[in-house]
């Protein structure tokens, strides 16, 4: 991307527009009666050969103070953030259309948190709707914004959607419909998250894994063994987890235990078996614990949980 200078007729065309924000936003808190009224478009003619500052239509006044962090706007926040959730599928289709790109960091969070406030948890589907109207159209970067709302709205009806982007060729876009499926668990979601484990490392993999973990009822636990390899310690700590919290019982994990092991794959598996439920657990780790190196026994004397 160009690197472009501010010259002081930009910066000036700048401060202009801020007073003019300010007073429409103070007009708003003084009187109730104006913020139902489209405010006029705000334009000012600059210097000769500089740009005159942006119009400002009331959808952005409205955004602009509800999204601020100053706590001397309290009051103006909260009034212009009532407005907009009233506003309904209005401010859902003005946020799609104006504040996905272009925004500050705190901006693209409020877009995220207005959604949420119209979806109220799925009680009004059309914030999931709009998203999923929005998707296939929007460029990469764009797409992983409105996954990730999608999977912060409380809406499980979203899954649907989420599920068509597990497979996309972005892997920022994969891992935020992944991220779906850890929001909402769901008993088909498994299946989903398993079939494209193999073929992901790394932190997309953490995504899936994670998502694994939030499954209740989640069968196919021998399936997750293999990550206990896995060249990242997060991979391997999130295998452990998905394991222990699924195999009811650790006779059911000991009968697959590979032999022979090497030191690192049996330090794994001393660990897991640490975090399993069941005597059995509890003595499969007695008796390993001692074939350990020296070096590894000194690294594990102080994770176990059984001492």
């Amino acid at each position: 991307m160009a690197s472009v200078s501010i010259n002081s007729g930009q910066r000036a065309c700048g401060v202009r527009a801020l007073g003019l924000v300010a007073g429409a936003l103070l007009a708003i808190a003084a009187s109730p009666a104006i913020a139902k009224t489209a405010l006029p478009a705000m334009t000012k003619a600059g210097p000769t050969g500089s740009p005159s500052a942006p119009a400002l239509t009331r959808q952005d006044s409205l955004f602009i103070a509800a999204a601020t962090g100053e706590p001397r706007f309290q009051s103006i926040r909260d009034s212009s953030e009532k407005l907009l959730v009233a506003g309904d599928t209005a401010t859902l289709g003005y946020l799609i259309a104006h504040r996905l790109m272009g925004q500050t960091p705190r901006q693209r969070h409020y877009v995220e948190t207005l959604f949420k406030a119209i979806s109220d948890s799925g009680r009004h589907p059309a914030a999931a709707a709009r998203l999923a109207a929005a998707l296939p159209a929007a460029p990469d970067s764009v797409k992983t914004q409105l996954l990730h709302i999608g999977s912060e709205l409380g809406d499980s009806s979203f899954l649907k959607t989420a599920r068509l982007y597990l497979n996309h060729d972005s892997l920022e876009v994969r891992k935020n419909a992944v991220r779906s499926l850890g929001s909402y668990p769901s008993p088909d979601n498994a299946a989903w998250l398993i079939a494209g484990l193999d073929k992901t490392r790394d932190l997309e993999r953490a995504e899936r894994l994670w998502a694994l973990g939030r499954q209740k009822g989640f069968q196919d636990w021998p399936k997750v063994l293999p990550i206990l390899r896995d060249s990242n310690l997060y991979n391997r700590e999130l295998s452990r987890r998905i394991v222990a919290a699924s195999c009811g019982d650790w006779s059911n994990v000991e009968k697959l235990a590979p032999s022979p092991m090497d030191d690192d794959e049996l330090l794994e598996w001393i660990l897991m078996a640490d975090e399993s439920p069941g005597i059995a657990a509890k003595i499969w780790v007695r008796k390993r614990v001692p074939t350990l190196s020296p070096a590894r026994m000194k690294f594990i004397g102080s994770a176990l949980r059984l001492q």
